[in-house]
């Protein structure tokens, strides 16, 4: 062990600069504009209709549908020679199989749907991969991905909690996994979209991808400090969304349910480890529910290393994510473009797999889920912040990297760990409401101080406030007693805040 973190030790990390009130600042503007930039359009894009034959699903449609015209899309997919594959309801759309005609007879079918009022959109069926380049397998002594982003000094202010929900949606996880169990909660593991079944583990371990989510999983959220294997980002509950086959392949409107599903049972960030060069509705879509809801989301630019962000990261509703190596450059398969946001290192990562191993692997896979870690952390540590809060300090903090700047190869930079929680502490500083009686009254932005007899925070008005055995108190008397309460706004406001009486 003395010489694994003598190699660690060795390995140059960048120079780790206060945050101060230019980052403050820009954080302050990024949010100022957020509501601007996520009402643009992916317009000129590449659609689902730009994408080759080879890159469709032959003879499969997803067919979107108006609420309450279910049954007259399928009788029109009836009409048109086809039958229903599958159906998402929640996020109201459909995946039709039709017979596999000529162009023109597609191009026909495409008309018919514009024509049909109960259908909203209808396009080719995407294939979708894991953004991966596996190696072989290897037992890793060191974690220098973790080393170079100050983990070890972010770990120092806040290591996660088990109230964070972070989705893997991939191709599962094995959540027997020695250094993954304890972030899977009985019952809560996730869900298989390939097999429609609450068992969101790979199928056959040996095919080749099949360890790809389960290695997306140890990045973020492996066991630290159990003696044993690697550590992982963020102490965090994981949510295993399979949507990929074990090879590492799917459709994004498989995606996208998996997406919507992660929104609507809770989880705060959502990593997705691939992508597709074409755009898809259904996937847009669910990714803008998802954003509307408070989700994080994070995913991989692609490995073609050309100038083309892969989707969904290029959509606005999403942080694009590119490669670095330990060489502090952007990795040579790490795609790039306006779009990238941030970096963070993709090159021999050390991960989980499943069957209890550890295995090196390379890719925008690897960078993304380094990026939801930190992203758990800065949760973690508060969790009032909002999901364009939490983007604003992830991109204000991060080391600018290539052209002064935001640009199209690094985005904002590369992310610093403890530079961002120390300026989510600055920022939760700032917006901190001022309470009678202190000079200092949010000491983490979910802890409150007042003096006993003083003016009680406006805030309590819309509050229950209980005391320390968990009864019920009064707020709306003249002060509280010297004491510790627990404060739960509405849910529509706040989260639980702890309010300290002082003497």
């Amino acid at each position: 062990m003395t010489w694994i973190l003598f190699v660690v030790a060795l390995l140059p990390r960048p120079e780790l600069v206060p945050v101060g009130q230019a980052e403050l600042a820009a954080v302050q503007q990024m949010l100022s504009t957020e509501s601007v930039r996520l009402q643009s359009s992916v317009s000129g894009q590449p659609s689902a209709w730009d994408s080759p034959i080879e890159a469709r699903v032959p003879g499969r449609f997803a067919v979107g549908f108006k609420p309450g015209a279910f049954d007259a899309v399928s009788s029109w997919i009836g009409e048109q020679g086809g039958n229903i594959v599958r159906v998402d309801e929640a996020c109201g759309f459909l995946v039709g199989e039709f017979p596999q005609g000529c162009a023109s007879q597609q191009g026909e079918l495409a008309r018919s749907a514009s024509r049909t009022a109960a259908i909203r959109y209808f396009e080719p069926a995407i294939r979708v991969t894991a953004a991966a380049l596996p190696n072989d397998p290897y037992f890793i002594p060191y974690q220098w991905d973790k080393w170079v982003m100050y983990a070890d000094r972010a770990w120092d202010v806040v290591g996660g909690s088990m109230d964070v929900k972070v989705a893997v949606v991939d191709n599962g996880c094995d959540y027997q996994h020695p250094d993954l169990a304890a972030g899977f909660k009985p019952g809560e593991l996730g869900y298989d979209f390939i097999g429609n079944d609450n068992d969101p583990r790979p199928d056959n371990y040996n095919e080749d991808e099949a360890f790809h989510g389960t290695h997306v999983a140890g990045i973020i959220g492996a066991t630290r400090n159990n003696n044993a294997g690697i550590a992982g980002w963020s102490l965090v509950q994981l949510l295993a969304v399979r949507v990929l086959n074990d090879s590492g392949s799917g459709t994004t409107d498989v995606v996208a349910s998996g997406v919507r599903w992660a929104a609507d049972h809770g989880a705060r960030i959502v990593n997705m480890s691939l992508t597709s060069p074409y755009n898809s509705t259904p996937l847009e879509q669910a990714c803008d529910y998802a954003a509307q809801r408070g989700v994080v989301i994070v995913v991989a630019s692609g490995n073609e290393g050309h100038q083309a962000i892969g989707f969904p990261a290029a959509l606005d509703q999403c942080i694009a994510v590119g490669a670095t190596s330990e060489a502090s450059q952007l990795a040579s398969f790490s795609n790039y473009g306006p779009e990238q946001e941030l970096v963070a290192p993709g090159t021999s990562i050390v991960s989980c797999a499943p069957d209890g191993v550890y295995v090196i692997s390379q890719g925008t896979s690897m960078a993304s889920p380094q990026i939801a870690g930190v992203a758990a952390l800065l949760i973690a540590s508060n969790w009032g912040l909002s999901a364009t809060e939490v983007r604003a300090i992830l991109d204000g903090s991060a080391i600018d990297m290539g052209v002064a700047g935001r640009d199209i190869r690094y985005g904002y930079g590369f992310v610093n760990s403890k530079r961002a929680v120390d300026l989510a502490a600055a920022y939760a500083a700032s917006r901190a409401p001022q309470v009678a009686g202190t000079t200092s009254s949010a000491v983490d932005g979910r802890t409150y101080m007042v003096r006993a007899g003083s003016r009680l925070p406006s805030w309590i008005a819309e509050a229950d406030v209980y005391d320390g055995s968990g009864r019920l108190v009064r707020s709306s008397g003249p002060g509280l007693r010297p004491g510790t309460y627990f404060v739960r706004l509405a849910p529509e406001s706040s989260v639980p805040r702890r309010l300290l009486v002082l003497d």
